[in-house]
């Protein structure tokens, strides 16, 4: 079996943390964690024509390291993280793996629609003969507010904390935390004025409870990546870091 420290095909951005590639027009990541050959697989991002599809490319990579992927995430419900089409693939190619979401990508209006249709017509209650729908019955799990799983005998959190979106989902591996498109270093959201946006009531709940999160789990986060793998933050002090998040400052 070949060391992942030798790996060449995917960029390592931390123990246990890499980057497989970057898709769509927005260039969101698509992230392989691994710990003692079992992996997870962040984001499932749609591709664009001539772009490899990340289902398959994470396959590939999987194989080639004798990882067994064990579970799918996402950070939240905006289409160019997640789509039905991308779903279909993931599941198809990870029949083993457990797709968890925030139940809210079944349920908030404010979600990818498309996506959202297709989780509700999978949980009807009502038998069908579509492959792709019994896939989805079997393979997806929802979580309210967190959920704590084991990925090779480490810890890997996920934590409901709306932000960006009402779906925002923190994930939490090996000191690092993927913070999705939280806009971080202040309380303002790139859709403010929209009918989507989270309230800033929300928000401030959001931060107050990623305050908590290293004392109620006796937990340290050290780093913060985008999962557009556009912002890297080594070496932080977290509560620092959401404390000036509440800071109603303009940066864009």
């Amino acid at each position: 079996m070949v060391s992942l420290e030798k790996v060449h095909g995917m960029k390592k951005w931390s123990d246990g943390i890499y980057l497989l590639g970057q898709f769509n027009k927005l260039k969101t990541g698509s992230w392989l964690l691994v710990h003692n050959q079992e992996g997870a697989i962040l984001e499932l991002p749609p591709y664009l024509k001539g772009e490899e599809s990340p289902a398959k490319l994470a396959l590939e990579e999987s194989k080639k390291w004798g990882i067994k992927i064990k579970y799918l995430f996402c950070t939240h419900a905006h289409n160019d993280h997640i789509t039905s089409k991308t779903v279909r693939e993931f599941l198809e190619y990870f029949p083993q793996a457990l797709l968890y979401l925030q139940k809210g990508f079944r349920t908030n209006r404010n979600c990818n629609t498309e996506l959202r249709d297709y989780l509700k017509e999978a949980f009807k209650k009502k038998k069908t003969k579509s492959q792709s729908l019994l896939q989805c019955q079997k393979q997806v799990r929802y979580f309210d507010e967190s959920k704590s799983l084991n990925l090779g005998g480490e810890t890997l959190h996920l934590v409901h904390a709306p932000k960006h979106s009402w779906t925002d989902t923190f994930v939490i591996f090996r000191g690092a935390v993927f913070s999705g498109d939280w806009e971080l270093n202040t309380i303002r959201s790139v859709h403010d004025g929209k009918r989507t946006a989270v309230s800033k009531q929300a928000r401030l709940r959001a931060i107050d409870k990623m305050l908590d999160f290293e004392n109620d789990y006796n937990y340290k986060i050290h780093k913060v990546f985008s999962v557009h793998a556009n912002d890297r933050r080594d070496n932080v002090f977290f509560p620092s870091l959401m404390e000036d998040t509440k800071v109603n400052r303009k940066l864009w």
